[in-house]
């Protein structure tokens, strides 16, 4: 009897002083000291004319930082946003990040796994009209060097107008809160290049249609030479 007690007493002991192990492992989630939001008035934003309460919003919730919002323009470019919103509602942004950063310019976020389909590039230089310029708020899509149908998942939010992107990028929407989290993420821009000094966590990318029915997104197919 004494020596299932004892068996017991060490076991329980066990199971207290391992629960405080993995306790002291867990690590306290990172809170950023990120300045307070000045309100903005939207009608100033150089890209005003585009926003509407029809449009889709995406939220984009950073961990530690909060809210990133903006609209999608589906009057400027159709299919860029119907992708949009279908890698959205298919999770293709779970367990995302910023993966790169330009301080004083651009953040960016997408999968880097294989995407799904390229997409026509919806910009100037691509033989479509796209009149959105790239002004600070605006967000645009990433391609592969002068490749205008590689357009995929990765977007990028401009923290400065940049008129020598114009016509070569396929712009598709505008922030209208969170401003002051993409200055401050652009400003992790570390020493090893473009990527963050720190992992910027995407917890979730969220659509509301506002009542707009997307269609199928229209892969970029080559044509036969």
């Amino acid at each position: 009897m004494k020596k299932l007690l004892l068996l017991t007493v060490v076991l329980t002991l066990s199971i207290v002083l391992s629960g405080c192990k993995n306790k002291e492992e867990e690590q306290e989630p990172i809170v950023h000291d990120i300045p307070r939001e000045i309100p903005v008035n939207i009608q100033e934003l150089a890209y005003s004319d585009y926003l509407n309460l029809n449009n889709p919003v995406v939220t984009i919730t950073v961990e530690g930082m909060g809210e990133i919002v903006f609209q999608l323009f589906p009057d400027v470019a159709p299919n860029t946003v119907n992708s949009f919103i279908q890698y959205v509602e298919e999770g293709e942004f779970e367990n995302n990040e910023f993966h790169r950063v330009v301080e004083g310019f651009i953040i960016q976020a997408g999968s880097l796994e294989e995407p799904a389909c390229n997409i026509p590039g919806e910009m100037t230089q691509n033989d479509f009209e796209n009149n959105l310029l790239h002004y600070a708020g605006v967000v645009s899509m990433a391609k592969v060097g002068n490749e205008y149908n590689s357009a995929t998942s990765q977007f990028f939010i401009l923290t400065t107008n940049a008129a020598y992107l114009d016509e070569e990028y396929a712009t598709f929407g505008g922030l209208v809160s969170g401003f002051q989290i993409v200055d401050y993420i652009s400003s992790l821009q570390g020493d090893n290049g473009e990527v963050p000094s720190v992992k910027v966590v995407i917890t979730s990318i969220t659509v509301d249609l506002n009542g707009y029915t997307p269609s199928d997104r229209v892969c970029y197919v080559a044509e036969e030479e």
